[in-house]
């Protein structure tokens, strides 16, 4: 099992050594910033499996917008660390989308028992939100994509697509089904942007995308995501 990464958010350098050093004792990976810019910039580099966060990053728009912003790139729980006890300041962090609230001053073991916890919550719904196949494996917790050791990226949309066809995978599935799902409205004939999209797929996927072997076309109808290892 890979260690587990925690990225630490405290504009309290002495908080951060505490959470720190208590991380790495229980074996954890962990990474601290002390604002909302230099944590966008790690969070995209050091991709944790969970966030401590103080909650007076939300306290004015920017951290609203950053934590927006954060939220789409990743599903890590976060838990808030405050030194307030109003329930509006933990109604307001937990309704953006925090998974705990832990009030100033903490005990750090109590705050490692509930990073742990999270944790093990999250180990347990991800390994119900894979979908394995012989040469594909989808995370959609993680929302990526692997072959093997190779791990791919993939934009929402193309994972998306790569997704349905993958649930349907050596059946066609037609181009007005996946622009309906993904784009959720009648496609008009328009099968332009699928298209565009499927060929961007092949490039990461297909050893060789003009020969196509994976996504193939299925002329006037679809396409259909080909696995010999699954009958």
């Amino acid at each position: 099992m890979d260690t587990q990464k925690i990225m630490i958010v405290d504009d309290d350098p002495h908080i951060c050594e505490i959470v720190q050093a208590y991380c790495e004792r229980e074996g954890f990976i962990s990474a601290c910033s002390h604002n909302g810019e230099d944590t966008m910039k790690l969070l995209t580099l050091f991709e944790p499996d969970l966030i401590v966060l103080n909650v007076m990053l939300l306290a004015n728009d920017n951290g609203k917008d950053w934590y927006k912003d954060a939220r789409s790139y990743t599903n890590a729980p976060i838990v808030f660390l405050s030194n307030h006890e109003e329930d509006e300041i933990k109604i307001s962090a937990l309704t953006y989308g925090g998974d705990d609230y832990v009030t100033k001053p903490f005990s750090p073991g109590v705050l490692m028992a509930k990073i742990k916890a999270h944790l093990r919550r999250v180990s347990t719904g991800r390994r119900e939100q894979l979908l394995e196949l012989p040469s594909l494996t989808l995370d959609y917790y993680a929302q990526t994509v692997s072959m093997g050791s190779k791990s791919l990226y993939l934009s929402k949309k193309e994972f998306s697509l790569l997704s349905y066809m993958a649930q349907n995978v050596n059946r066609i599935v037609t181009v007005d089904a996946l622009f309906q799902l993904i784009w959720e409205m009648k496609s008009l004939e328009d099968t332009r942007t699928v298209a565009v999209h499927i060929s961007n797929l092949r490039k990461k996927i297909e050893a060789d995308p003009a020969n196509p072997e994976t996504i193939i076309t299925a002329r006037g109808t679809g396409y259909m995501l080909v696995d010999r290892g699954v009958t």
